[in-house]
């Protein structure tokens, strides 16, 4: 047999059982404010910064995105929280049911304390120490974009 007609298949087979080399990132135990504001602005987001009162490591970011008032909080580098509040009067069963098809949010019933009014936190959390990099922010933050798509979809029926 041609030795041609046998390294066609090896190199084959060899390029098919290698992965392609993954563009390395910065892997985070802890995310730091700067990383988090760094990939925030690299998706064009333009947000308030404020630090929690009694504890200097929590920081809050609030932003306007597609028309909705948004606020991510980043407590002590070790967890991300983004949310984001609507006056929507649901039922206690209408976020259950929400809850029940989520996949990546809850839903959780609030209710006013000076008005008694009820009212809706859409939200969701990534626990950072099990590693986060600048990727893992921007897809949390952007997949919650298409959660609040979803859920103004859900409550509008």
């Amino acid at each position: 047999m041609n030795s041609r007609m046998l390294l066609g298949p090896l190199v084959l087979a060899t390029a098919l059982g290698t992965p392609l080399a993954a563009s390395a990132q910065q892997v985070y135990k802890n995310v730091s404010a700067e990383a988090v504001e760094r990939v925030m602005r690299d998706l064009g987001i333009q947000f308030k910064k404020t630090q929690d009162k009694k504890t200097a490591g929590i920081h809050y970011y609030d932003y306007t995105r597609n028309g909705y008032n948004i606020r991510l909080v980043n407590y002590e580098g070790k967890d991300l929280w983004i949310q984001a509040e609507f006056n929507y009067q649901l039922s206690l069963e209408d976020t259950n049911r929400w809850n029940v098809r989520a996949k990546f949010s809850r839903l959780v019933l609030l209710q006013n304390t000076n008005t008694k009014a009820n009212y809706v936190s859409l939200e969701t959390q990534y626990d950072c120490s099990g590693g986060c990099t600048d990727g893992i922010i921007r897809q949390f933050i952007n997949r919650f974009d298409g959660e609040i798509r979803d859920f103004v979809d859900f409550a509008k029926k």
